[in-house]
């Protein structure tokens, strides 16, 4: 009976140790499996996401060339057509990837056309326009549906291949870029695709939607507090460093933001003890989107005209009408093409005035090729400009240390006369004394500017500008509440820059450099010490568009530009009287004519600065075309 017992106990024992095993098998067998299927998900995860980057950048390389390809026709819609030639990548981009078969061309208009080829790396690979809902056009030839903005109002554009208005037309257009990956993986198609899509938006926006716009450096460093409302913007660096500053509304910038004053600046020490609040961050409220100078809020340079400076402008070739953008405020050189033929505000304006060195008067219209064709004394734009000239004024400017010529312009005849409101005029006038020169210095003056046609008016010169008294206010002196001695008892106040019953009309003026003189301005005593030139209050509303005295280099003399707080200039005492400024300041080039540098004495006092960026252009802008185009990557998808 015992062996029939220790028989039985063997044979459990046996059963047990074969169920142990066949368990342990079964384990082994999910953890080999379950291992193996980790390692096909993590090696195709990472196939994946090295194919969204191979995407990202054949989106890149596409952007590239889509950016290019616009810049050299700024002013035109674009169709698909024109980006079918766009390069494919050469192996040499992708050197970890088989160079066989690595690019097709996508050759279908319609982005939602799938064009992935399995026998490709990298397939579908093109630019394609679409509408303002980003949908399919009619044909690879269709024009692109723009996206617009506020419509402004239109000068004529002068060039015979762009689309007439687009360049006073705030508006986006829309182009979807594509690339389709193939890579090698783990598991049972044996490749991952990853099918990138991006939208590109060309966007042509008017400069006046900024408070400030800088092509250069911008350095703002304001001694009393400083408010700045509205977007400011500048291509290149921007410096501040002081906490006097205070930002409204978004800050971008091209380059860097830098809480210090430009390398070159010997006017300012970089100390606490001559300099009590530097150095220190401009304060700004919270929510907009930048986070001060520390997190980089940086922007793609927006490019005045269209025009990419690096690529147009040369000073070292034969063509005069190609050096800068000071371009838009000189005369056209005959027998050279122009780039800038359209934005040019002498091809834009419907009347030019011309004195010479005699002090002649010419009342005309400006042709391409910087010749003007006189106005005969019955036509009605002559004679709502003559009588409203007079020649040979003289005042004393200490910032350029010269006596300046001046031919002033009395803006209140023009607009008692009523032919503003001809259709003959397009609210766009060029207005400059052509003998200036390094010796005989010239300038033209704008005065009794209260009343501005109500049309709107834009003033362009290659001369230095002075804007004498109230502008675009309806009256002058304390008649304007925000120059009454009570304006600004409420801190934080913002008294209303017109008077009862006048609305400010679209205005700016575009010039070498522009200076502003107050209500008190005197001619004879602008030769006297600083102290007999006491400025009263004085409000001006118009955008201005100017040139600047950049800061000297590392090295240098040690000169500082002045600053956005000085971008129009100032010859009085202003220290007992504020400025009220509503407009748009917007710098694209250096002063030619007015290059006396900031910071010498027996120049001026700075005024109280009130300054706000006019929300009125938001809607309409002041006569005469000029855009700024940027080129933009925006919604990123992975089909």
């Amino acid at each position: 009976m015992k062996k029939t017992s220790d028989y039985r106990k063997t044979g459990s024992t046996l059963a047990v140790v074969m169920v142990t095993l066949f368990t342990l098998m079964v384990i082994v067998a999910v953890t080999v499996e379950y291992t193996g299927s980790v390692r096909r998900g993590v090696q195709r995860s990472t196939a994946l996401q090295s194919a969204v980057a191979v995407g990202d950048s054949c989106i890149d390389i596409l952007f590239n060339n889509w950016r290019t390809i616009y810049r050299q026709t700024p002013t035109q819609y674009l169709n698909t057509n024109a980006f079918s030639a766009i390069p494919t990548p050469a192996p040499a981009y992708f050197p970890n990837l088989p160079s066989t078969n690595l690019v097709k061309r996508g050759t279908s208009y319609q982005a939602d056309n799938d064009e992935y080829d399995s026998n490709y790396t990298i397939s579908n690979y093109k630019v394609v326009a679409v509408n303002a809902e980003y949908q399919n056009l009619a044909s690879a030839a269709a024009t692109p549906e723009p996206m617009f903005g506020q419509i402004t109002q239109s000068v004529n554009s002068l060039d015979p291949n762009s689309n007439p208005g687009i360049k006073t037309t705030p508006m986006v257009l829309n182009y979807i870029a594509s690339a389709d990956v193939k890579l090698p993986a783990l598991g049972p198609n044996g490749a991952v695709v990853a099918k990138v899509r991006r939208v590109f938006s060309k966007q042509q926006l008017s400069p006046w939607n900024w408070a400030i716009f800088y092509v250069d450096p911008l350095e703002i460093h304001p001694g009393p507090n400083f408010v700045v409302t509205g977007w400011v913007h500048t291509n290149s660096d921007l410096y501040t460093a002081h906490n006097s500053l205070t930002f409204t509304d978004k800050v971008t910038f091209g380059g860097d933001w830098f809480v210090q004053f430009m390398p070159g600046d010997a006017q300012h020490p970089n100390d606490t003890i001559a300099q009590p609040n530097y150095p220190g961050s401009p304060n700004y409220p919270a929510g907009l989107p930048y986070n001060g100078p520390l997190i980089p809020a940086r922007d793609q340079a927006m490019q005045p005209f269209g025009l990419d400076s690096t690529s147009i402008f040369s000073t070292s070739d034969t063509n005069p009408n190609n050096d800068s953008y000071r371009e838009l405020i000189q005369l056209p050189t005959s027998g050279f093409s122009d780039p800038l033929a359209s934005a040019r505000y002498w091809n834009q304006a419907s009347v030019a005035i011309e004195i010479d060195a005699s002090n002649n008067i010419k009342i005309g219209k400006p042709n391409t090729d910087g010749t003007i064709t006189a106005y005969s004394s019955g036509n009605s734009l002559y004679q709502m400009f003559n009588g409203a000239i007079t020649t040979n004024q003289t005042i004393q400017d200490n910032r350029e240390g010269a006596s300046m010529r001046l031919a002033t312009l009395d803006l209140s005849k023009i607009v008692s006369s009523g032919a503003y409101k001809s259709s003959n005029f397009n609210g766009v006038v060029y207005f400059y004394d052509k003998s200036n020169t390094s010796s005989t210095r010239r300038g033209v003056r704008l005065i009794n500017g209260a009343n501005i046609p109500s049309t709107g008016l834009t003033v362009a010169s290659a001369n230095p500008v002075y804007i004498q008294g109230d502008f675009n206010t309806g009256a002058t002196g304390t008649s304007v509440p925000s120059n009454q001695a009570n304006a600004y008892a409420t801190v934080g106040a913002t008294p209303s820059p017109q008077s009862s019953g006048y609305s400010r009309a679209p205005c700016s003026v575009v010039a070498d450099a522009v200076t502003l003189l107050s209500n008190s301005w005197n001619d004879s005593n602008s030769s006297a010490s600083v102290g007999s030139r006491v400025a009263s209050s004085t409000t001006v509303n118009t955008a201005i568009v100017s040139g600047i005295v950049p800061t000297a280099q590392p090295g240098g003399d040690g000169s500082y530009s002045g600053g956005a707080e000085n971008f129009p200039r100032f010859l009085e005492d202003w220290s007992s009287a504020y400025l009220t400024y509503y407009g748009s300041m917007v710098e694209l080039y250096q002063s030619a004519q007015s290059i006396g540098e900031w910071g010498k004495g027996n120049v001026y006092s700075p005024p109280t600065r009130e300054w706000f960026f006019d929300n009125n252009f938001k809607t309409l802008t002041p006569p005469g075309t000029l855009m700024i185009h940027s080129y933009v990557k925006g919604r990123w998808t992975v089909l």
